[in-house]
């Protein structure tokens, strides 16, 4: 095992070669005339055959992961009547400072995760336990959200969500940087299963993280409509004094599961391309790269490069016109996403 060799590794290298004692002799002194553009890093990987190796990861095996805070009261802070009343009641269970956490995980082909709800406590009550709906996994914290010891918890179950054939496949991971995922344990619970990390930066999740950008949106309008449906078919019942009853953990997970059900696996797919992190496979820029050899060479070298995208993107924050971040080179081939660090396949300026 030992360090990458990029191309400006290799550029590098070439120039300390070209300032020994020997080459000097040999050549006088090149250094200073000498490109070690990409014309000649092309023709020389082609001389000495060698080619260039990157990580690809399949679309489905490039997850983005979020949790999103989530009320028992949804009433909202609107509704309808007649122009002129002053106060206007509106009927709730009273419940509503009280919360859960919803884990939300989907991967760049469209495909959404089983969903899990972090509720405060230690476990469920014997009769809720055979009313939690099918396709909703159910864990407990003090605090109703995620910690290190659960995210240990989270790796585990999506390294059993994989196949015999993704187990073997590269796997990514994208979240944000907070604290509770950026423990040592977690990050090398992800590295034992063969599953990358690629952490947003603090202040860029509304533009690195989809699910904030286009997911959760349309999954809170759903959560809300869920909970006006069930209010309005008389489901929260009333206690002995007459108030309405708290929604049971069940309901809540029956809620949650057909709101994250009812987002279209195309909105997902889109989410990832407009926060760049994978893009159409039909929309490929071919580029094509002609290289000359100098004169002491008779035959003109071509190298064409077909079927690729070298994908380029600026992004800048509107709050700050100074502030902007490079997306790295990424290029599509066949079905995989790969990911590159050579941002010296670019031309030369």
């Amino acid at each position: 095992m030992g360090l990458g060799v990029t191309y400006a590794i290799a550029q590098v290298k070439m120039m300390e070669i070209l300032k020994g004692p020997e080459m000097i002799h040999l050549y006088e002194n090149l250094v200073e005339c000498f490109k070690t553009s990409n014309c000649w890093m092309f023709a020389f990987m082609k001389r000495f055959n060698l080619s260039q190796t990157e990580k690809s990861f399949k679309l489905s095996n490039i997850l983005n992961m979020d949790e999103t805070p989530v009320w028992f009261d949804m009433a909202g802070n609107f509704t309808i009547d007649q122009t002129g009343k002053r106060t206007i009641h509106i009927c709730r269970t009273e419940n509503e400072k009280n919360r859960f956490t919803v884990i939300l995980t989907c991967t760049a082909d469209g495909t959404k995760f089983l969903l899990i709800c972090i509720f405060k406590g230690k476990k469920l009550s014997r009769n809720e336990r055979d009313l939690i709906p099918s396709g909703v996994i159910v864990w407990f914290q003090q605090n109703s959200w995620m910690d290190s010891n659960l995210m240990i918890d989270y790796v585990d179950y999506i390294n059993e969500s994989r196949t015999d054939s993704e187990s073997k496949s590269p796997m990514m991971m994208i979240y944000v940087s907070f604290k509770g995922y950026l423990e040592e344990s977690v990050k090398k619970k992800f590295h034992e299963n063969g599953i990358d990390l690629a952490v947003i930066p603090g202040g860029l999740t509304s533009v690195c993280q989809l699910l904030d950008v286009a997911i959760n949106k349309p999954f809170k309008d759903n959560l809300r409509k869920e909970w006006h449906l069930w209010m309005v078919n008389g489901d929260a019942g009333e206690t002995s004094a007459g108030n309405l009853r708290h929604a049971r953990l069940s309901d809540v997970c029956g809620w949650v599961k057909r709101s994250w059900n009812n987002i279209p696996d195309k909105v997902i797919i889109q989410s990832f391309k407009t926060c760049k992190i994978s893009n159409s496979l039909n929309e490929l820029i071919k580029y094509k790269f002609e290289m000359k050899s100098d004169k002491k060479n008779e035959e003109e070298l071509k190298i064409d490069m077909h079927d690729l995208q070298a994908s380029y993107e600026e992004i800048t924050l509107e709050n700050d016109p100074f502030f902007e971040i490079e997306l790295n080179l990424t290029i599509y081939n066949d079905n995989e996403f790969v990911y590159s660090d050579e941002s010296s396949l670019n031309n030369d300026k």
